[in-house]
């Protein structure tokens, strides 16, 4: 049986787990709770924004509050006013799939790459208001936050984030990732620990698709962390 078809077979089997895992909704987080009107703030100093474009999910950050090593990346965008980090297989990322077989394989384990892009406005001016969720992290979350994606980051001799190639239009690069790639851990997974790391009441289990994704970034828009 030639590869192609063997693969063909295994796609419909992926789709149904993929589904059947996707109505698998982690338990609502114990400790967050709707928060008066005059608690929410969605956007200020320490707000960070989540967007979802398709099946992919980045978070955004501003500029000057990268903490820690992470603030590299002001010097990597000079005068960017937010950088959004995303993350997914090194395969797609560099490489554009054009075939089934490269769709159905993509779940598989693979390498990972964390994509930087240099925006000077903010998401909702770049991308529009639609799919981008504002969320004020708590105190120390930043630092938290920064930590999470600087240590996910490989570095190269000099402990600088480790180039990999020139992103997919300008203002964007590709960097190595520490963490792999599979059907359990995506781009989407990812964003969501992020989230978590840094203080929000953000489940990361059961967690593949970027619908999940912004729907548990809506609901801790929602709430305020005890």
């Amino acid at each position: 049986m030639a590869p192609t078809i063997r693969l063909l077979r295994v796609a419909p089997l992926l789709a149904i787990l993929a589904a059947l895992l996707a109505g698998c909704e982690g338990p609502a987080a114990a400790d967050c709770a709707p928060p008066s009107v005059a608690e929410r703030v969605p956007e200020g100093p320490d707000a960070v924004y989540v967007l979802g474009r398709g099946w992919h999910t980045e978070i955004g950050v501003p500029a000057d509050r990268l903490a820690g090593k992470l603030a590299v990346f002001r010097s990597i965008f000079p005068g960017a006013r937010e950088v959004m980090f995303g993350y997914g297989k090194r395969t797609f990322m560099v490489a554009r799939a054009d075939r089934v077989s490269e769709y159905v394989l993509g779940p598989l384990p693979g390498p990972a790459l964390i994509e930087a892009v240099g925006l000077n406005a903010t998401p909702p001016e770049a991308y529009g208001g639609d799919g981008v969720i504002a969320l004020t992290l708590p105190p120390g979350g930043m630092e938290r936050l920064s930590a999470f994606i600087w240590n996910d980051l490989q570095h190269d001799g000099a402990d600088e984030p480790l180039l990999v190639a020139p992103g997919r239009f300008p203002g964007s690069l590709f960097y190595a990732a520490r963490s792999g790639y599979d059907l359990f851990h995506t781009c989407n997974t990812w964003v969501a620990e992020a989230l978590h790391a840094a203080g929000l009441p953000v489940a990361t289990d059961w967690l593949i698709f970027s619908g999940q994704t912004m729907a548990r970034a809506e609901n801790a828009a929602q709430c305020r962390v005890r």
